[in-house]
Order: C-alpha cells, then structure tokens, then sequence
C-alpha cells in the first residue's frame, strides 16, 4: 500500500507545509486533508507516494515524532472496504456506531411510514369499492328503503315526514331541480355570476343569488314541510357550487402564464408597487415572497404582453436598479411539482443535480463490460506512464490497447484513459479486482467503457461484391496497416532511384536509362546505383544516431512512438512532412536522409503517434501513398532527452575488480568460463533432418522442457522440445499440461536408436511411452537461430554465395555487378538440367581474387540490391567450390542409385540379389561416370 493515513495533526496546519514535510521522503502523488461539512479540520489526512518503499520510509520516519506541538501517528491505509480497517469512533465518519445507529433507526421509521402509507392506500382503495357498490344501486328505491331503516341517525318520526304520494314528490323533485339548474348561472338581474375575474365578485354573486332564493321562497304559499324541504336541497347546491369554485381556482393555478423573475428587488417592496411598476400594462399576477427576499415573480397571460414587460429591463423600483429573465420554462416545472406529476417531479430533482444526473445518463448509456471489454479509468496520479498500467492491466489478460490522454498545453496526463482487453472476461476480472484499489498512492476508480464509434467505412467487407478490385485492394491494406510486416527498411523504388540518379549526375532520367550508347543495362545501373544511394543513407543515418542494427535484427517488439515512413517520393524535404505530422501532436524529431526516400518520425506520445499512423498510413501524399511502418524498439542510440540508450542485446561490460579482492573471486571467473566455454555439438546450427520427430505419452503434469532435454541429451543434438500445454481458465496467464509432448532430433539416428532403447523410461515418476510422428515443430532455439545469422554474415574466404537472381537475368549482367567491386576470379551460375533450355536456376556463385574486396561487395550489395526488382540475398560460402562439385555429385548419383533400384523391384515379381549394386564403387569411378 503505497497511501498513509496521518493522525491528530496541528489545528492550523496547512497543505503546502504537509507537502513541504512529508514530500522529503518521495514523490507525493495525493495529499488530503479532511474537514467536516461546516468547514472545520478533522485533524488526519491522506498522503499518496508513487511506490510502497517511499510510503513505508514515511511511517518509519514519521511516526510518533512531532509537527509543531502535535505527536502525529503514521500508519499505513486500509483497502477500500478491507475487514482489516479499524472501527470509526469519529461523530462525522460515516461508518461509526453511533451514525449506523442513527441510519438503522432513520431506516425503522422510513419503514414505519412506508407500511403506513400503504395501510392508508389500502383503507382508500376499500373506501373506492364501497363507493362503488352504493353507486351502482342508487337509483334502485328498495335499497334507498333499506339504507334509511339501517340509518343510525334517523329519528323515530321520520317516516311521518316521508309520507307522501309518488306523485307530490315527483313534482316537488322537478320544482327543486328547476330551481337547482338556472341557466347559466345567472341570478334575478341577469347578470353572469361567473363573469368577473376577481375571486370577491365571485363571492358577492353567489351571495345575492342566496338571498334571491330565500326571498322567493317566502313569498311562496307552501306548506312547512315543503319549505322544510326545500330549505334541504339548497344543501346539496352550496356543495356543487363550492366544487365549482374551487375547479374555477384549479382552474386558474393550471393556466399557463409568461412569467418574468426580477431581480435585486427592494427589501420592503409591496405588490401594489409592482403593478405600478408595470402600468400602463396589467399582469396578470404578482408573486412576492414572504421568506425570501430581494425578488419577485411577475405572470402575463400573452408572451406580447410579456415582451412588452421585458422592455423595463435595468429600470428602477425605488432608486435601485433591477434585472429581468426569463423565467417561463422554471415556472412550469414548478407548477408540474405541485400538482404531483411524477415526470415533472423527476425532471426538477434532475434540475437540482445537474452533474450527478449527466453522470447517470452517460452510465446509462456504457456498454456492458462483458460485451465491449472496454474499461475507463481515472483518478491517475500524473507521473503516470502507458507503461506502468499495461503492466498493471495485463495481469488479467492480454490488452490490445491503453489510451492516455495528454493535455496540449501542459504536456502531462489528465489523470483518466481507457484499456481495451482482447476477451471481455478478463475485462471484468479486472475491473472486479482493480476498481478502488491503490495505484501510486491513488484510489483508482473504474467505470465501464464506452464502445468506440466506428466509422462507417469502417463496417465495409473487402469480400463485398459491390467494392472494385482496387477498393479491397485498398481497404485490406488499412486493415493491416498496424500489423508488423517486417518490409525492407532500406528500400527504394526503380523510379526514386532514376531521379536520385539524375540530380546526382545533373542529367534527365532518360540519359540514365538509355543503353543505345553501350555499357551496362538499364538493370544494371539501376541495381549500382541504388546500392550507391543506401550506403549513402546508411552512413547518414549513422551520424544521426540510428542504430542500423535494431533493422538488420529480427524485431522482437516494436516501438510505440517511432514511425517509419517508407518508399517516399524523391528529393522529399522535412518541411512537406512536418505540416502533415505535427498535426497530431508535437514532434521530437525527424531523420530524414538526403535522398528523401525514407524517414524517421518519432512523437513525443504513445497516443498521439497512434493516432497519425491511424490516419496517415496508406492517404496519399504528393502522387504516392504513405507506407508506414513501427520502426524496431530502441532504434536510437540517444533518447530526446539526450539520455544514452543501451539495448538489452548488447552486454553491459563488467567493471574490473580490484586486485586485493582476487582470491576467490577469480576461482569462481574460471568456472564460469569453463562452463561458457562447453564444446558445443558440431551439428548444433544445422538443420534436423526428416523422420526425426517423436511423441511423448504420459508425461507428468509437473514435467517441464528442460527435464525432457536433460532425460534425453546424452543421445545427441536435440532440435527442440514441446510440451503440449493449454491456458488455465481461472488464470489466463498461465498453461497447465496435457501430459504429452513432443522432441525433435537434429539427426534420424539419434531419434531411431532413442525409439528401441528408452521406450518406458521413468521421467518424474512416470513411464513416458515413445512413438514416431510426423510432425515438424517450429525451432524455440532463438539463440542458434542468432548464431545461425551470424554465420552467414560472418567470412568464410572470397567466395559469395548469391541467391534469388532473377531468371530473366543475364549472365554478363550479374557479373557487371559484382565486377565493380573488384577483380573477380570466377563466376559461377548452375542452370537447369531441362533440355532445350538454357535459363539457370536463380542462384550463384561469385569469387574474388583477395577477401577486402569480397568483404567491401558482400557489405555493399547485402544490404538492399534489387535486379528486375528482386532483392539479391548474399550468404558467405560455407565450402569452396571443388567441394561444393563433389557433393552436389556424390547426392545425385545416391539418389539415382536408389531411384533405379526401386523401379527396377517393381519390374520384376521375383526376389533377386543384386551384386553389383551392392558393391560399393570407387571414388574414381564416380567421378569418371559423372
């Protein structure tokens, strides 16, 4: 755990003074000091360095020693949500008993409303039924019968009151209801009760229709129990007209009006000086709060009238100037809350937490992790590299790709990027393992990712039938543009060349292509110049500190950062490739030689040299399109900072000790010389021959290759040894074995005798059964395939053997090539047995008189010579050339030897001994047949 948690600090301390204190023991990468919500220091904060040692220095030095007065205590930070993290005793940590007490009751008595409430809702939705049910048999009389004799409340003389005939009460109904349904609402003066808009007018109305009624039913000739009754319905009216009243006040609450919210209003501000305010324009309301003080809200029933209202902006209310806006679009949402809409009441809690509810929304909207296997990560200290978290992601699997952003101006980290896992599985591993963890003395926090848009010529299949030919061409090539393809680094094009060669020699390209005036072909000044231009290149790119090795070496691992740009039209200047370049990021610098057919360009970023590979590989450039290629790691002697660059190929030389302390050690240099200094096996770099491979059955699960190796070395040379194996699925990163394998001799004698003579031999405990395969496994000896390539490039003598000569190649030609290097002794060509052609079979072999000059034509034409547009490849001659004769005869005249034989059984049905066959001839002889 590279975080620390510091106790009972000074009251008054400050951050700049911890970072002063503690960022004497490391690099500090977080530093938290805590306060309680009113703002007051807790006295404890978090400190972050960037490794564990540099933490665990700062609780060995810091712990119980004193900052100012205060005896602090130092310990080191629990993981988040570790059973290990000690119990809270603090009033405002969150965690302590006696908050999870005050949460555990909060809870109790939400709980106790809730069943509350639902008791209620219940009790509600019985009282709907029973509503319901009465309803339903209102109009039937014998239930009216039942309820009235049931009725609690009722008198013992009430069905005297009721006595009447059907037909009395009929009519008595229809008086009430004629009295009941005036039209319109109108009263005795035929004025409409409902036609002011202020709610007094309302009230003054309703009162005189009252007092009309009443007077008319006194001068009425009617008896008491009519006008008992018909003082009894009026009841049922003053009910419907309040509902009425209280619609019309809903009514008006609901009306959607253009409000206007003014601002720096005068504290003892009254409504009737707003409407003043306002004059000649009447609004419709005026809201000023009782609470709250400084503004007010004013409501038009037409947005003309409030445009009109607006024209006041920046006026004054009492010598205090005040600011209009707009506040129509709040005021609904507002009113939506108080009528108890549920989308409103989300809309207006969303309003509230703006930043909390685009988080959720952006969350909504991520891919699942077990889809996408995208994950984005923040919360980063900023001396972070790409490096350290691929390192840290790749502990769950393999990683495509790390994206971390850097900020332009600065040049640092924005403390958050994204990773890309080839299985989504092992994405959700880490992100169930990662997420809260400590990294460099941060939380590192984890998110889901979201899924990369794709461009939708991105989707396009190069099998699609509707693409031309050249489209897929095109389309497959951007595909595999990242992808190591290992092209000649050094190559140029026939064209570049002839224009190099033309601005050398100040002429025209045809001068330099044309043969009519003798000499040598086209092909042939061709080839000597383009091996002209590479040594040129090749000792410039020295000088600029290129290490040409890294390129003659098999790449291993690319580099992040620097791109090779390849096949360039001639004479290119950096000037034309720093604008297209640098648009993507800066640029630390560009090798470009003076032919101008090849470049170096190296970013200062991973990501920013990502991204213009992506879009700059293969786009069009002058009349030629950009082959671009990851140039080999460590391709620089000197990083842009000046810093030296040791490859690891290369061996570090050991300092010398001192001659005092030479007893021992020295005993000990000679043993490891003795034991570097093993004969190898002569056959050690030669290629095993067929029939060698052989199947290894029940192996112990816990047998490694080197076991197998030991088992079986003394026999002879081992080619190579395989053990089946398959990755572990609760660890990805490891293999778990089959129990079989494979070994490979280098020779079918050693593999035959190993087959009779340690069949069911014990290794690790087990009885291994042999068997013969046919399989052929791939070489794991790197190293012999490195001593393998140092032969070839290592001299034998003066003779050259030269491969892949195109066939429409000439004899004369080849040797007007190597001619130009020095005197050659013989030239040799082999061409093919077929009779009635002459063309030769694509290799040959060149002599010198004397090694420098083979050695200057081997160095010279090795490194990018093209004939007919086929690189010449040069291997140093193993043998001489009487040798090479010899052998070449003794192998043809064994394989017509045996292919005579074979034919001639199959002739004959009968067994016969052939005698002379089985003679073996002299050498002689051979040599005189042959």
């Amino acid at each position: 755990m590279s975080r620390i948690i510091v106790k009972q600090l000074p009251k008054h301390i400050t951050e700049d003074k911890l970072r002063q204190i503690f960022g004497a023991q490391g690099t500090i990468t977080d530093l938290q000091l805590k306060y309680t919500p009113d703002g007051k220091f807790r006295q404890f904060c978090f400190v972050g360095y960037s490794s564990e040692e540099e933490a665990q220095a700062a609780i060995r030095h810091f712990n119980n020693t004193c900052i100012q007065t205060s005896r602090v205590r130092v310990e080191s930070c629990a993981a988040l949500g570790s059973e290990e993290k000690p119990q809270s005793w603090s009033k405002y940590a969150k965690d302590s008993k006696k908050n999870l007490e005050k949460l555990k009751a909060r809870e109790e008595e939400e709980a106790a409303a809730a069943k509350g409430k639902e008791a209620k809702k219940k009790g509600k939705e019985k009282a709907d039924k029973v509503e319901k049910i009465l309803g339903r048999h209102k109009d039937d009389p014998e239930f009216q019968e039942f309820l009235q004799a049931h009725d609690k409340s009722r008198t013992l003389w009430g069905n005297d009151l009721g006595v009447k005939s059907g037909q009395e009460e009929q009519e008595d109904g229809e008086d009430a209801e004629d009295q009941e349904d005036t039209p319109g609402g109108r009263d005795d003066s035929g004025v409409d009760a409902d036609a002011g808009d202020e709610d007094g007018q309302e009230e003054e109305a309703e009162d005189d229709d009252d007092e009309a009624d009443t007077g008319k039913l006194a001068e009425k000739p009617i008896s008491d129990l009519e006008y008992m009754k018909s003082l009894m319905a009026p009841a049922s009216g003053d009910a419907a007209k309040k509902t009425k009243s209280t619609k019309t006040k809903a009514d008006k609450s609901n009306l959607e009006l253009f409000t206007i919210k003014i601002h720096n209003v005068p504290y003892n501000t009254k409504r009737q000086e707003v409407l003043k305010f306002f004059k000649p324009l009447k609004p419709y309301s005026v809201r000023l709060p009782s609470k709250v003080h400084g503004f007010c809200y004013v409501g038009f029933k037409t947005e003309k009238d409030m445009a009109k209202g607006m024209l006041k902006n920046k006026s004054f209310i009492k010598g205090k100037q005040v600011f209009f806006s707009d506040f129509t679009e709040k005021n609904k949402v507002t009113k939506a809350i108080k009528s108890g809409e549920s989308s409103a009441e989300g809309a207006a809690a969303d309003a509230g937490n703006a930043k909390w509810k685009h988080q959720q929304d952006s969350l909504s909207k991520e891919d699942d992790i077990s889809e996408s296997g995208r994950i984005f990560f923040r919360n980063l200290a900023y001396t972070t590299t790409e490096e350290e978290l691929r390192k840290l992601f790749e502990q769950y699997g393999p990683v495509v790709e790390v994206n971390l952003p850097v900020d332009k101006l600065t040049r640092k980290i924005k403390g958050f990027g994204t990773v890309t896992y080839m299985m989504p599985e092992h994405a959700l591993k880490a992100f169930n393992t990662l997420d809260g963890t400590d990294f460099h003395g941060r939380l590192l926090h984890l998110l889901p990712g979201k899924d990369i848009e794709k461009n939708p010529q991105d989707d396009l299949d190069e099998n699609d039938a509707s693409l031309s030919f050249k489209e897929k061409k095109a389309l497959k090539l951007k595909k595999n543009a990242q992808k190591p393809i290992g092209w000649n680094t050094l190559f140029l094009g026939a064209n570049a060349v002839a224009e190099i060669l033309a601005k050398q020699f100040k002429t025209s390209k045809e001068r330099i292509l044309d043969t009519s005036e003798g000499g040598s072909s086209a092909a042939v000044r061709l080839a000597l110049g383009e091996t002209q231009i590479v040594i040129e290149m090749k000792r410039f790119l020295e000088e600029e500190g290129v290490r040409l090795n890294a390129f003659d070496e098999p790449a291993k691992k690319r580099s992040n950062t620097v791109i090779l740009a390849k096949n360039l039209p001639a004479a290119t200047e950096t000037s034309e490739l720093t604008p297209i370049f640098s648009r993507f990021g800066p640029i630390g610098r560009i090798v470009l030689p003076p032919s101008g057919v090849t470049a170096l360009i190296e970013y200062c970023d991973p990501l920013e040299a990502r991204q213009a590979f992506k879009k700059l590989a293969y786009s069009k450039f002058k009349n030629a399109p950009l082959y671009l290629e990851w140039a080999p790691e460590q391709v620089f002697t000197k990083t842009l900072s000046g810093e030296p660059v040791v490859p690891k190929s290369e061996a570090e030389p050991k300092p010398k000790e001192e001659p005092k302390q030479k007893a021992q050690p020295e005993v000990k240099a000679v043993e490891e010389e003795k034991k570097e200094e093993e004969p190898r096996a002569e056959d050690a770099d030669d290629e095993p021959e067929p029939n060698t491979t052989l199947f290894l059955r029940n192996l112990n699960f816990k047998t490694v290759q080197e076991t197998v190796e030991k088992h079986f070395r003394h026999l002879g040379s081992i080619h190579t040894v395989e053990i089946a194996k398959r990755r572990d699925p609760e660890n990805p990163r490891n293999f778990n074995s089959l129990g079989y394998g494979f070994i490979q001799f280098k020779k079918a004698s050693v593999a035959e005798h190993a087959l009779k003579n340690l069949q069911l031999t014990h290794i690790d405990g087990n009885p291994v059964e042999l068997k013969r395969s046919d399989r052929v496994l791939k070489t794991q000896d790197n190293d012999g395939a490195q001593r393998r390539l140092a032969s070839q490039k290592k001299q034998t003598g003066t003779k050259i053997l030269v491969r892949n000569i195109p066939f429409q190649a000439q004899y004369r030609e080849v040797r007007d090539i190597f001619k130009a290097f020095g005197e050659l002794r013989s030239l040799r060509i082999p061409k093919k047995a077929t009779t009635g052609e002459e063309a030769h079979r694509g290799f040959g072999f060149v002599d010198y008189m004397s090694k420098a000059e083979a050695k200057r034509a081997f160095e010279a034409l090795s490194a990018s010579t093209h004939l007919y547009g086929r690189r010449l490849v040069l291997e140093w001659s193993a043998n001489d050339d009487g040798q090479d004769v010899e052998e070449l005869r003794k192998r043809t005249a064994a394989k017509f030897g045996e292919s005579q034989s074979v034919t001639a059984a199959k002739r004959s049905r009968k067994s016969f001994f052939d005698v002379e066959g089985s003679v073996q001839p002299n050498q002689e002889d051979d040599e005189e047949e042959q």
